[in-house]
């Protein structure tokens, strides 16, 4: 389906369809109301993407298992956003971040200063032991300088609350979701998750997945599940070695995920001690 979307659209259950944003193949929700009912009612957790250089906050970047088990229950719509750049448009871009970037710099160049104030005693001790004949103040400058820079890399631009108004709109395909994930990686969070588990992204364990008895807020993961795509062959045993001591030593069971004949089997790796 392509076109204008102005028409909301329900779902099979008579609810209101989530609206998802899809932007460089990447999923993404912008309403807290909606981001409520995805965690408290249906268990999808996301990744808040938003930073206020405090907290994170909206939008949440969902998994691509996430993203298709929704469209496939029927829960939610990706729409993606096309937007026609004209020049100008591209002018005020660069103009808005060339402001930003000269703000934050103050901004983040005060605060800085603030911090290095209270800590300049030990910092000139420390230099001073290291042979640095420099006054207090050149020392503090010095640190302040290379403290607080700030570039367009990695400035921090206003958190989205709400996507931005596009001249054209279209649902994008159940096919499109695919290529961001495999058919093995879907199988099993939805197995996964039609257990009743909670479960986010392994990629800082070098898995697939990391598996909840509850909310993350509130629990701690009990499984590291790293997808096998082809089970008929064998793991090398480094591979398995390392994959069972980096889950015991964080305290986590390690799980072997594969799919064979539109099966989900688990094999869970015990670390003995003897």
């Amino acid at each position: 389906m392509s076109g204008e979307t102005g028409v909301e659209e329900e779902s099979t259950n008579g609810n209101s369809m989530i609206e998802l944003k899809y932007n460089s193949g990447e999923v993404f929700l912008f309403d807290v109301d909606d981001w409520a009912t995805l965690r408290k009612t249906h268990r999808i957790l996301g990744a808040l993407v938003g930073n206020t250089n405090i907290i994170q906050t909206l939008p949440l970047k969902l998994l691509p298992e996430e993203a298709l088990l929704l469209v496939d229950q029927e829960l939610a719509q990706v729409i993606n956003h096309d937007f026609d750049t004209t020049p100008e448009d591209q002018k005020k871009h660069d103009r808005l971040e060339h402001q930003l970037l000269e703000e934050e710099k103050i901004i983040y160049r005060n605060r800085r200063k603030r911090q290095l104030e209270v800590m300049v005693d030990d910092i000139v001790a420390a230099k001073r032991k290291r042979g640095d004949t420099r006054s207090s103040e050149e020392i503090f400058n010095d640190e302040l300088e290379k403290s607080s820079q700030i570039t367009n890399q990695n400035m921090i631009w206003p958190i989205l609350l709400k996507a931005s108004n596009s001249t054209r709109s279209s649902i994008v395909s159940r096919g499109e979701l695919c290529k961001s994930t495999t058919e093995l990686k879907y199988h099993v969070y939805k197995d996964l998750h039609g257990k009743g588990y909670y479960i986010t992204s392994g990629f800082k364990f070098g898995a697939d997945f990391l598996v909840y008895l509850g909310d993350p807020i509130a629990y701690h993961a009990i499984f590291i599940v790293h997808c096998v795509e082809n089970p008929d062959i064998a793991m090398h045993a480094t591979e398995i070695v390392a994959f069972g001591r980096l889950a015991s030593s964080v305290r986590k069971h390690a799980v072997l995920a594969s799919l064979k004949d539109n099966q989900v089997s688990y094999i869970t790796i015990n670390w003995l001690v003897t």
